[in-house]
């Protein structure tokens, strides 16, 4: 074990090899981008419901499950395995081969035939994007120290935002110029270039921004579940984030459709419409959170907490208002807002969660809380609101979404619940976790 050279201005150490604010800035810059074609290809399929559903004819349940369920699932049961082996094997090969997986994948629902053949090609995609997000948050949290994490983390965030946003531009965009079908071929083909980038960046030292550069550690799985779900504050974090991704994910998927039916707009102007407003709250939003958890660590472990609880409870009644809107013009500030103060949970959530695990198990600690956004957010929420929606379709129609969709969004306000809770132990977890660091 050697030690790192904690100067963050100047750079870190590590033998001969330097590692200056420009490399590391560079390789984040990197996984940016992968976050960004990450979710362009798990958020392009929100735009397609419509035609999905005309073409296999079937219900808003079943494309629930499709954009939900289906994806979730699959995502948490490959998730586990992948972390493992991100915390265990060099994590630019797990990332480059998740990459050309999720690209290919994507790129093969435009040739679906029949709704399972559709349905197997998302199975496909979330496999492969179960594994981005733990590796990219255990890299940086090796590249970044404490006191300037969370403002790494806010910036793979918005990229991740930023993707979000993209998926339903390009998905109206692409849906107005051509058939649906086209838009996964479009949208999956630069997979394979990321991936080859992947792999040309250097190593990154296990703890190096911690000043304990540690090799990948051979834990079982086991231990790491013990090491990890010891933690009140932790299991906190983990509800805190699954909580929030109801109203979250729900909005995300099922916005362009209420915005669509309820508001009468046509693809194009959604896409752009929704898509731009979205990834400008969600950016705005990560980057808020992010300083806010910078600025939170310095002085008070809990404020973390209490800023990602805070979050999602003033922005219950915005996004309230985005279903209830009588017009656009009002609909639109609304879910900006909400959607802005919704995120703030993210960045502080995930840095916190990255400062409590041991440095070789931050990938593991980075997908159970993803598990939680996923699985709820991405699973349950779609489901339920296309279940509600279907019905409440025979007395409300088309605005059957609204109230689907508002019903979902006033999840908003539990979030805050674990986040105080959590804010009770999360000092003493913490130092627990500098202790068993300073022993090895």
């Amino acid at each position: 074990m050697s030690a790192a050279t904690p100067q963050e201005s100047s750079g870190f150490t590590i033998g001969s090899k330097v590692w200056t604010p420009r490399r590391r800035n560079g390789v984040v810059a990197i996984l940016c981008l992968v976050a960004v074609f990450n979710y362009i290809d798990r958020q392009i399929v929100s735009m397609l419901i419509q035609p999905i559903k005309e073409t296999f004819g079937v219900s808003d349940t079943v494309m629930g499950l499709l954009a939900g369920l289906v994806f979730a699932g699959c995502y948490a049961t490959m998730s586990i395995p992948l972390a493992w082996l991100s915390d265990r094997f060099d994590r630019r090969r797990v990332l480059a081969a998740c990459v050309i997986v999720w690209s290919v994948m994507t790129s093969l629902g435009g040739v679906a035939q029949a709704f399972w053949q559709l349905a197997a090609t998302r199975i496909g995609v979330a496999a492969a994007e179960s594994g981005g997000v733990p590796a990219s948050h255990a890299i940086i949290s090796d590249l970044y120290p404490l006191t300037s994490r969370g403002r790494a983390i806010g910036v793979l965030s918005s990229a991740q935002s930023l993707g979000i946003g993209l998926g339903v531009l390009l998905g109206g965009l692409l849906l107005q110029a051509f058939d649906w079908r086209v838009s996964f071929f479009i949208v999956g083909a630069p997979g394979v270039l990321l991936a080859i980038v992947l792999l040309m960046l250097p190593d990154i030292p296990r703890g190096m921004a911690d000043g304990r550069v540690q090799p990948a550690a051979p834990t079982h799985f086991g231990v790491t579940l013990r090491t990890l779900w010891r933690m009140p504050s932790y299991r906190c974090l983990v509800l805190t984030i699954g909580l929030a991704a109801l109203p979250g994910y729900g909005t995300l998927i099922w916005g362009p459709t209420f915005l669509i039916r309820v508001h009468h707009l046509p693809p194009g102007v959604v896409g752009a419409t929704f898509g731009i407003a979205i990834a400008a709250s969600l950016i705005c939003g990560n980057m808020l959170g992010g300083l806010l958890a910078d600025r939170a660590g310095r002085r008070d472990l809990r404020g973390y907490l209490w800023v990602a609880g805070a979050g999602p409870l003033v922005a219950t009644p915005l996004l309230i208002g985005f279903t209830a809107a009588p017009t656009l013009w009002l609909a639109i500030p609304c879910l900006f807002l909400g959607m802005m103060l919704l995120t703030v949970h993210v960045p502080t959530g995930y840095t916190l969660g990255q400062t409590l695990a041991p440095p070789h198990m931050r990938a593991s600690a980075s997908v159970f809380m993803g598990l939680a956004s996923v699985f709820v957010g991405t699973g349950i929420a779609p489901l339920i609101i296309g279940a509600l929606s279907d019905f409440m379709t025979p007395r409300f129609g088309d605005l059957a979404v609204r109230h689907s969709l508002a019903i979902m969004c006033l999840t908003s306000a539990l979030p805050a619940i674990p986040a105080f809770i959590g804010a009770v132990w999360v000092r003493r977890d913490h130092a627990l976790t500098v202790a068993a660091k300073e022993s090895t």
